[in-house]
């Protein structure tokens, strides 16, 4: 058993690190992405299952392969999570944000619901005996509710930036600006020397305090422009 955390802890620090790299970010996943990705886990899944069903690979190889996969899902989300929270950090001081119960709480309850299952899975707090891969699986439970705690469901309009889900987009990379309905706006940017767009919901009490931030930050741009002429 020795053996097999060992390679998990190293497991667990090595997709740490990519993790906290940011090497996949959520507006890169696609509908195919995901379900190919499900596939394959699915595969592999069956293909370890009948592996151990005639006897060709040991219990202790399947235990040691499942519990990598766990630490490799908890490492990457650990790691994501820290440099998330760093993103949120650096951004600085929130300028807007669309508060309401649903966005400020809503995935943070739930994010906790998640912990609170992980730490059970890890059998840590009931009688059942603490194996690596039910204390593998509840940490990766664990590491992906703290990772739903960083994120809201609605941008944050930060002083460094706009933090949209996972990503944080710079005030250099925002284009324009525009009211695609009545209590919508369309904010135009620039990712990855792409143009793309994202709406969102402006209470009509919210709109003048929005329209300041965008404003201001659209006139240092002109201001930053035509000092580099």
């Amino acid at each position: 058993m020795l053996w097999i955390i060992i390679t998990a802890a190293i497991t667990f620090l090595i997709s740490g690190y990519f993790g906290f790299k940011r090497l996949l970010y959520l507006y890169q996943l696609t509908p195919r992405k995901v379900v190919i990705s499900a596939i394959l886990g699915l595969l592999v899944f069956t293909l370890l299952m009948i592996l151990y069903r005639i006897e060709f690979m040991s219990e202790q190889v399947g235990a040691a392969i499942i519990t990598n996969v766990y630490a490799s899902i908890a490492g990457f989300f650990g790691g994501a999570s820290v440099s998330q929270y760093q993103t949120k950090t650096a951004a600085g001081d929130i300028l807007y944000s669309n508060r309401s119960f649903l966005s400020d709480h809503a995935s943070v309850i739930m994010a906790i619901g998640v912990i609170l299952f992980g730490l059970y899975r890890t059998s840590l707090i009931n009688d059942l005996p603490v194996t690596p891969i039910r204390l593998s699986s509840g940490i990766s439970f664990i590491a992906f509710g703290f990772w739903g705690m960083t994120l809201r469901l609605v941008p944050e309009f930060r002083q460094k930036g706009i933090i949209l889900l996972d990503v944080l987009i710079e005030w250099k990379d925002f284009l324009n600006y525009q009211w695609f309905y009545e209590e919508v706006i369309e904010i135009e940017y620039e990712q990855v020397e792409t143009i793309k767009f994202f709406k969102t919901h402006i209470p009509p009490e919210d709109q003048l305090a929005i329209e300041d931030v965008l404003r201001a930050k659209m006139k240092e741009k002109v201001e930053e422009k035509s000092i580099k002429n």
